[in-house]
């Protein structure tokens, strides 16, 4: 890649990284109201959504095949020799996002609200994971 495309590419993780922390920092835990009770669905699916694009990402840039969502995650854990339960974390956190996608009347929501501390930590566990990737990346 010639230093340019470095550049695009690096501002998309870039980019990535913090809408997630943007959209999660101060996430209410209890919201007062229906439109905010939305809001907050909305920014956990985003964000879970933008971790799963970041993992795409990093699959390609280590020259790895992408594929699905499951098999990227798997991928990065068995590449990185990242702990498994962090993978299959995130694809809990996948499945919540797939749920919210397709609406929330079906989704018992205390549960969901319930989670948000948790996918959190998570997110923020994976960007930490990211931005290491993304630091031997940039040096090679």
């Amino acid at each position: 890649m010639n230093s340019i495309m470095d550049e695009l590419r690096l501002k998309r993780y870039r980019d990535k990284i913090n809408y997630i922390i943007d959209k999660i920092k101060d996430i209410p835990l209890k919201p007062t109201n229906d439109l905010e009770k939305d809001g907050i669905f909305y920014r956990l699916q985003t964000s879970i959504e933008a971790m799963i694009d970041l993992i795409a990402m990093i699959v390609k840039d280590l020259g790895l095949p992408v594929k699905d969502d499951v098999s990227n995650i798997s991928e990065v854990i068995k590449k990185r020799n990242i702990d498994p339960k962090l993978g299959e974390e995130l694809r809990r956190a996948n499945g919540l996002r797939n749920i919210l996608v397709h609406r929330y009347n079906e989704v018992e929501e205390e549960i969901v609200l319930n989670s948000i501390p948790n996918i959190k930590q998570l997110l923020f566990k994976w960007l930490d994971i990211i931005e290491e990737i993304l630091g031997e990346i940039s040096q090679s």
